[in-house]
């Protein structure tokens, strides 16, 4: 059973796998990464001109600086060679759709569709939570004197890996750096709602193909993969 499960998939990347199937990332169809860029730069815009009618010299530079700093922010993950490099340094886990698939569950938490897939990766961050609460109650159990197992420092190397970058599903922490107001969103068109089949007749009904209810249809296999 150990050789089996050293030859499967990680849970890291069968997740990876299943947020690049997200319904509506698809270019030809809603689109939603497009729509999305295009509402962070209208919103970037916009506050880009409010501090330019600030009549105090320092709080205009202070917003205008603060705006850059925000715009090379939203560029790491609308520019994908800027996220291949924070992927090389390991800052990053998520391939560059799995991100995209991620925000937009995130932003559409409260759809029928979504809200599952929401609660999930809201688990793997409690996963994340409890190892590293699990390599805090352990090194200061062990003290800074015990050695550790396979010839690690022990303590030492327990504290060192605290931080972000042993996160498995550091991006899943990260998801609310990119967070907009809900105003700006791009919203779920008539044609999304349909292709998700979330209500029809009259919203009432669960459409019924095969024994499957219509939350369960999906010719990508994005909703049986959670199941």
């Amino acid at each position: 059973k150990i050789e089996l499960s050293e030859s499967q998939p990680s849970l890291a990347l069968l997740v990876e796998r299943w947020l690049e199937r997200t319904p509506g990332l698809e270019a030809t169809g809603f689109n939603f990464w497009g729509k999305y860029e295009k509402s962070v730069n209208d919103l970037l815009e916009e506050q880009k001109q409010i501090a330019l009618s600030e009549p105090v010299e320092a709080v205009k530079q202070y917003r205008l600086n603060d705006l850059e700093k925000r715009r090379e922010v939203y560029e790491s993950i609308f520019r994908s060679e800027i996220h291949e490099a924070l992927l090389n340094r390991g800052e990053r886990r998520f391939s560059h759709q799995a991100l995209q698939g991620a925000i937009l569950i995130t932003f559409n938490r409260d759809e029928p569709r979504f809200s599952q897939p929401h609660q999930i990766l809201n688990l793997l961050m409690d996963i994340d939570c409890l190892i590293t609460k699990w390599r805090c109650k352990f090194s200061r159990m062990i003290g800074s004197s015990q050695l550790g197992t396979g010839g690690s420092s022990g303590y030492q190397y327990l504290r060192s890996t605290l931080s972000d970058r042993y996160k498995v599903f550091v991006d899943l922490f990260n998801l609310s750096t990119f967070l907009i107001p809900r105003s700006h969103i791009p919203h779920l068109t008539a044609d999304m709602r349909s292709k998700l089949c979330l209500w029809r007749n009259g919203g009432t009904n669960d459409v019924q193909e095969n024994g499957k209810t219509g939350l369960e249809i999906e010719e990508n296999g994005f909703e049986e993969d959670i199941v």
